[in-house]
């Protein structure tokens, strides 16, 4: 009796584990997006903010 105790004791502990594996892959997932995220979201304001500036430039030196 003792074994099925035990074996059911190690079932609980191993299903409250990976609970919290998943949990801690789930929060450094989000992690990595939300920065992949802030750097391609300055980079592409970056490019905006650049593009801008020629088209500015190519307006005042060819006014047609």
């Amino acid at each position: 009796m003792e074994a099925d105790g035990d074996a059911a004791a190690w079932r609980r502990r191993r299903k409250g584990q990976t609970a919290i594996e998943y949990l801690l892959v789930m929060v450094s997932l989000l992690f990595v997006f939300v920065i992949m995220f802030k750097a391609l979201q300055y980079a592409l304001g970056n490019q905006f903010k650049r593009g801008g500036m020629v088209i500015v430039r190519m307006y005042k030196a060819d006014p047609w």
